[in-house]
């Protein structure tokens, strides 16, 4: 769990996430934690998202989730990354994501290209 709250704060210092964005990831992660905790169970699935810059085939935001703490990423996927691609002309869908995400299954759920970057959101 340490790592993915250094994770978090590692994009808040990177200005990725506003503060609010990233207590609300702090917070969900202390809930999921609290639930989660003696429950046993192997590997899950991994929600996936990536953010590319131009040509690069590095990600400049790289955010792995497990699959099971994706409802509490809604807000902020129905937030500023919603906000970030329509205001690049592409709208999002978030019902077909949420369905994506509650039926589990793996694969592409999202990828919007624009030729200057690239979104991939993504079940593996």
């Amino acid at each position: 769990m340490n790592e993915e709250k250094m994770k978090i704060l590692k994009m808040l210092e990177e200005k990725k996430l506003s503060s609010s964005e990233a207590m609300q990831l702090l917070e969900s992660l202390e809930k999921i934690d609290s639930k989660t905790q003696g429950v046993g169970g192997g590997k899950g699935r991994t929600l996936k998202i990536r953010v590319y810059k131009e040509d690069s085939s590095e990600p400049k935001v790289n955010v792995n989730v497990p699959l099971v703490w994706s409802k509490f990423l809604t807000p902020f996927i129905g937030g500023k990354m919603k906000e970030e691609l329509e205001a690049k002309g592409y709208p999002l869908d978030l019902g077909k994501i949420q369905e994506a995400l509650e039926s589990g299954e793996i694969g592409k759920i999202v990828e919007v290209n624009n030729g200057k970057s690239r979104v991939e959101i993504y079940i593996e």
